[in-house]
């Protein structure tokens, strides 16, 4: 029972990466009357600060859970969380850049 709690929490994690992802995707369809530099550069930020604002909610749910049953006693656990926002922002930022870049450059070749 434990290992499809584990499970479901890895699906979880996924799912805010590839949702974010796919936000700034269907951002770019919805912006292709502006400028082609100008749209990739906003769905790139918009995934960025999709994250920024939706992993704050799975990151320290869990956190809550355990400070109301008393498992957590210092601030390291909220540290942790918000380190693994930020790191998760920088790393949605970087996969965001890559794929506007591959998706450019095999659209002018095709």
């Amino acid at each position: 029972m434990e290992s499809l709690l584990v499970i479901s929490r890895w699906l979880l994690l996924l799912s805010i990466f590839l949702f974010t992802q796919l936000l700034g995707v269907l951002l770019y369809f919805r912006l292709t009357r502006l400028p082609k530099w100008l749209a990739h550069g906003l769905c790139v930020v918009a995934a960025a600060l999709a994250f920024f604002y939706l992993s704050p909610l799975f990151f320290f749910s869990g956190m809550r859970e355990a400070q109301l049953r008393g498992e957590v006693t210092c601030g390291l656990p909220a540290l942790a969380a918000a380190f693994m926002v930020l790191f998760g922002s920088g790393f949605q930022l970087f996969v965001a850049v890559a794929l506007h870049v591959w998706w450019a450059r095999r659209g002018r070749a095709m």
